[in-house]
């Protein structure tokens, strides 16, 4: 069983936890938490060991996950700089912006992992994008790679990609709950209830993913196949196309990118 500690114990900490426990890939007993904020334990499993420094949490780990806010990491790093034996261990960032290159900087040549999940791995169903350095092992990735597939799906990915997956993956949840709020909104405004409104637009969501996922048809192929010609989707869709809807949505995602390109020249 991996030995596995967790710096920061917040709700993607818990998320990832969930996974591991559930595939078996660690025990609770091997499992370390450490955060400022005690509190933060309360919503783990109670077997999980719950460390009263930074120093015994690594001491007591092989896999780190560096799991705190952006702001907080160079502090977390300087106090993980002081601890013993830190080029054995695996480091595993998931702090948006935090570049391996600006890890290494602070705690030397160590084998780091740096990863984008999103919220979705609250419910098991995350997307994460994962990227590695040279130092760590094909093994020690692939350890990496599963505890993330255990809460949804896993994309191998290099570093000066990362940026681009925050904004395909990472943020594009919110820009998903845009589109379900607007259609939602605009249900209401039809006449249908709140409720019957976020099921239907919901499912429908859920549907149309899982047909692109599982049919053999492109997904220009999907749109024709609801698109009658001078029909009502067609009416629909011509809205769309007439205030740039797909030109839009790049832009925010390219807006999304840049942001994260200077987040990363900060650190």
């Amino acid at each position: 069983m991996k030995k596995i500690t967790f710096i920061g114990a917040g709700n993607m900490a818990s998320a990832i936890v969930g996974g591991i426990l559930s595939s078996s890939i660690s025990n609770p007993s091997d499992i370390t938490l450490y955060d400022k904020n005690i509190l933060q334990y309360q919503k783990f499993n109670e077997a999980c060991i719950h460390a009263t420094s930074i120093k015994e949490a690594i001491n007591n780990s092989d896999f780190i996950f560096l799991s705190v806010k952006p702001q907080n990491i160079k502090d977390v790093l300087e106090e993980i700089k002081s601890c013993k034996d830190i080029k054995n261990k695996v480091f595993v960032s998931i702090c948006a912006g935090i570049t391996i290159e600006s890890i290494k900087r602070v705690l030397g040549n160590v084998k780091i992992a740096r990863a984008m999940p999103n919220t979705p791995l609250l419910i098991g169903q995350g997307t994460t994008g994962l990227c590695k350095n040279s130092l760590l092992s094909n093994e020690e990735f692939k350890t990496v790679y599963d505890i993330f597939s255990s809460s949804g799906f896993v994309a191998a990915v290099e570093e000066k990609d990362i940026n681009n997956v925050t904004a395909l993956t990472g943020s594009s949840p919110a820009y998903v709950y845009l589109f379900v709020k607007a259609l939602v909104d605009g249900a209401n405004k039809l006449g249908f209830d709140n409720e019957n409104a976020i099921k239907m637009v919901c499912n429908t969501l859920i549907g149309s993913a899982n047909m692109v996922l599982n049919s053999d048809m492109s997904i220009d192929e999907l749109i024709k196949m609801v698109t009658s010609p001078k029909g009502t989707t067609e009416k629909a869709l011509i809205e769309f196309e007439n205030n740039a809807f797909c030109e839009i949505v790049f832009k925010a995602m390219k807006a999304c990118a840049d942001r994260a390109d200077e987040l990363s020249k900060l650190n």
